[in-house]
């Protein structure tokens, strides 16, 4: 395919436009509709490597966790579950060839950080960017009764993302009429002038999640 730059570069300002507008006037909802029996709430990667230290940690996703705290007490008192996905990579792990090292296993990168520890997290260590890959409780998320699936975390445009497309995926193989939601005010995702751009990495993958059938939300 000739590739039209202009053509492509019209069309982009005109969608993202528009869709940043919607994600800029999206209007908080409450966990009222949400119950134990048919909800579970997935957290990725809240862990001191992507927030307070290490190669890969960040200042934006470290600004998250006050108000998700809050969050996840709200999501007990109600008694619902939540699994807790936290990189936790051998010395010799593959991914190291496309990421600086990183939330070795047994080091403080790979714990979650203390505000947002709560004993009764699903824990889920896992060797890749892709949560659903790990040794899942797939009884949970497989459950007939389940009709909600909100995620939250770190980072929007690969773990968030990868977790969440293949949730929904799995979910339409199962033939299970469930809704996968990423919480938009509890993702983000990293910053590196001319690498990496948040804003722009971090919209783009909303975009792309909210195209395949996730629903971006606000709490």
């Amino acid at each position: 395919m000739q590739l039209d730059s202009q053509h492509i570069l019209n069309s982009l300002t005109l969608t993202m436009s528009e869709f940043i507008q919607k994600i800029n006037n999206l209007e908080p909802i409450n966990l009222d509709p949400f119950s134990s029996q048919d909800t579970i709430v997935v957290m990725i990667d809240m862990i001191n490597g992507f927030c307070n230290t290490g190669p890969l940690h960040s200042d934006f996703v470290q600004q998250m966790v006050p108000d998700m705290s809050i969050f996840l007490d709200k999501v007990i008192a109600k008694n619902i579950p939540i699994i807790s996905y936290r990189d936790s990579h051998p010395i010799d792990t593959a991914e190291f060839h496309d990421y600086p090292p990183h939330c070795l296993a047994g080091t403080a990168e790979s714990d979650l950080v203390d505000e947002l520890h709560r004993e009764v997290l699903i824990d889920v260590p896992k060797n890749s960017t892709n949560g659903f890959l790990a040794t899942n409780p797939l009884e949970l998320v497989n459950g007939p009764s389940i009709k909600h699936i909100i995620v939250i975390g770190c980072v929007t445009d690969i773990c968030v993302r990868d977790f969440a497309t293949t949730m929904n995926k799995h979910l339409h193989e199962i033939n299970q009429k469930a809704t996968v939601y990423v919480v938009e005010n509890f993702t983000d995702t990293f910053h590196i002038d001319g690498v990496h751009d948040r804003q722009v990495e971090h919209m783009l993958s909303m975009y792309q999640m909210n195209n395949s059938g996730i629903e971006v939300i606000r709490f």
